[in-house]
């Protein structure tokens, strides 16, 4: 169940409407179909019954009529006159007494007198002339056998049908037959229907199998079709069938009447199924008129009951909805002591829990940032932690304690947070997390605790954001006679173990290892070389889209293999000519400077210093060229600079 949409309903209360209504509905009308059904069964068998009994009567009746008509000629046949006048074997005699005697009879229509040896004596309609053969020798062969000689049969004369019988003639012994017939005609089936209170056909059924009717009880535009129905329904052997005459269902049962070749007669007991149920249909009326009644009180009751239940179950919606938009005011105590009631308890429970959860959040997400307070309230915290690959990101302020020197404390501080409000913007907008503030000093941690595709991009891309946040500050600082920050940031990719560490009852979410280590160094060698932002291999190998400059292969503290480090210059596209010139200048001289060709390394630094007198980085390795001219480093030198303090 294209396919109809299903019925919707935008609300709890016409949801619970529409279902009680729909259940009233189905049993309303299950029991309207029950009693309907009921009705129509019971009335089908009571004129089932009906028509049983009155084909039985029908053929008593037609028993009946045979015995008076064999009572009366048989009188008849016994009358001295008659028997006078049928000895003279005068032809128009007989034909004379024979009408005399049929106009004295009711109910009959033809009158035919035969003799012993089954010629015509008198025929009133005049069809058979005297001493022809009867045609229908097996009347009379029936009577021979009948002890007291009689029979009936129906017959065709001219295509009419006929229902007749024969009395003998004595004098005093069989001498001849009175034959005397009726018409089945609609006075014939009329007078029968009077009597049984039944419809009543008969038809005369072909050699083929097709009905024709000859007389019936039915009204002319039902009779009409009767032949056609009666051709469908009782083609075979069925004796009963609904037939549908001019619209009007009638239940019919057949019986034969005759069945011989030249003529089979059918008789049709009917019954109209219309008139049989019309005394039940004023009790479906009423039956209607008060399943509307109790639908519409049904419908007004649903409609209470709906209302009754939605009303606090909007009520709670709306309280929800402002629970769901941060709102956690508790609501007035509830009234009701139902399940509802209960209900309402537990929103405003739910409320009061909710709203002391989000002053803790609040309160977690002032401390850390968003990313590690929801790590940390999510499930069970405890102690532990998982390897991840992240790079971590290291900035601290250069020469903070003589920045600090002759301003209040006030100052100092709003300067501090103004600054670490800054840099942790630019690292949060590069899906960055800030893991701790050190004084002025910040970590943040890229892949920890979620981790992303870009991570290390990330990174890169939030150093150059922080470096030129800074230099935004010191613009205005500059504007406004303050200091000016010089920051470092040093940036590394690797390993780490990131989880809670400190105790179970105080714990920090943070990640350890070589990599954070490494990272921290690095912050702290951008004093050394007057560099901004200072990355690792690894990280620059990881990056892409990023212009560098290789600085050094160093030794750091604590650490046995050399790292080569490089200086974050700017994206792709972004650096100047003469900034590439000067990176392409100094890569030069360092590959003379490590092959130990001093002079070649001199030359290209000192005209780099010349032209940039405020980089740091080319006197130091001028500086580094005059110590190893005086004191060969030896051949066995691999170029790395060993740093003994951090």
């Amino acid at each position: 169940m294209a396919i109809p949409q299903r019925l919707q309903f935008t609300s709890f209360s016409s949801r619970i409407i529409a279902w009680l209504v729909l259940l009233l509905l189905l049993v309303l009308g299950m029991v309207f179909y029950s009693v309907n059904r009921s009705t129509y069964e019971n009335t089908r068998e009571v004129i089932d019954d009906n028509l049983a009994i009155g084909l039985d009567v029908f053929k008593r009746l037609i028993e009946v009529r045979e015995e008076n008509f064999q009572a009366t000629y048989s009188a008849m046949a016994r009358d001295f006159a008659f028997v006078t006048a049928y000895n003279t074997s005068d032809y128009d005699t007989m034909l004379s007494v024979s009408q005399n005697l049929l106009g004295r009879m009711e109910n009959a229509d033809i009158l035919m007198v035969v003799d012993y040896d089954y010629l015509m004596v008198a025929d009133t309609q005049r069809l058979y002339p005297p001493e022809s053969d009867f045609p229908w020798p097996y009347l009379l062969e029936d009577a021979e056998e009948d002890e007291n000689y009689r029979a009936s049969t129906f017959i065709l004369i001219e295509g009419i049908a006929y229902h007749v019988v024969a009395v003998p003639i004595l004098t005093p012994l069989v001498d001849g037959w009175i034959i005397v017939g009726q018409r089945l005609d609609t006075s014939y089936v009329t007078s029968l229907k009077d009597i049984i209170s039944s419809d009543v056909s008969i038809i005369q059924v072909s050699d083929q199998g097709n009905g024709q009717s000859v007389a019936t009880t039915l009204a002319p535009a039902q009779s009409g079709e009767l032949d056609s129905e009666f051709n469908m329904y009782f083609a075979g052997e069925n004796p009963t069938g609904m037939l549908d005459l001019a619209g009007e269902d009638f239940v019919s049962l057949s019986s034969p009447l005759v069945a011989r070749p030249e003529l089979n007669l059918i008789a049709l007991i009917q019954q109209s199924l219309p008139e049989a149920l019309a005394p039940y249909r004023a009790l479906e009326q009423r039956m209607i008129v008060l399943f509307a009644l109790g639908l519409c009180l049904s419908a007004m009751l649903a409609m209470f009951l709906g209302r009754s239940v939605s009303r606090p179950v909007l009520s709670l919606a709306r309280r929800v909805g402002k629970i769901e938009q941060g709102d956690y005011s508790v609501a007035s105590p509830s009234r009701r002591s139902d399940e509802i009631g209960r209900l309402e308890t537990s929103v405003d429970n739910m409320a009061a829990g909710l709203a002391e959860k989000e002053k803790v959040r609040d309160l977690l997400g002032k401390v850390v940032s968003r990313e590690i307070a929801e790590e940390l309230m999510s499930g069970e915290v405890k102690l532990g932690g998982e390897t991840r690959q992240a790079t971590i990101l290291f900035s601290d302020i250069r020469d903070f304690t003589s920045l600090c020197e002759g301003r209040a404390p006030e100052q100092i501080l709003e300067m501090l947070n103004h600054y670490l409000s800054e840099v942790s913007t630019a690292i949060e907008e590069n899906k960055g997390v800030v893991d701790k503030y050190i004084g002025d000093a910040v970590m943040a941690l890229f892949g920890a605790p979620v981790s992303g595709q870009d991570d290390t991009n990330n990174a890169l891309n939030a150093a150059l954001a922080m470096k030129s946040r800074v230099d935004s500050m010191n613009a205005v600082n500059l504007d406004n006679d303050l200091p000016l920050m010089k920051t470092g940031i040093g940036l590394h990719s690797g390993e780490v173990v990131a989880g809670n560490l400190g105790s179970a009852n105080r714990m920090n979410y943070t990640v350890i290892g070589d990599a954070v280590n490494l990272a921290s160094r690095l912050e702290a060698l951008t004093k050394q070389y007057g560099a901004d932002i200072l990355v690792s291999e690894d990280t620059r190998n990881q990056g892409s889209g990023f212009v560098y400059r290789e600085t050094d292969m160093v030794r750091v503290k604590g650490k046995t293999k050399p790292v080569r480090i490089y200086e974050l210059m700017g994206k792709t596209g972004q650096v100047s000519q003469q900034l590439q010139a000067d990176i392409d200048t100094f890569e030069t001289a360092l590959a003379h400077y490590r092959e130990q060709q001093w002079d070649s390394a001199f030359f290209l630094l000192e005209k780099l210093a010349e032209d940039n007198p405020d980089a740091l980085l080319y006197k130091l390795f001028l500086d580094r060229i005059a110590a190893y001219r005086k004191v060969s480093p030896g051949t066995d030198w691999d170029g790395v600079f060993t740093f003994e303090s951090k």
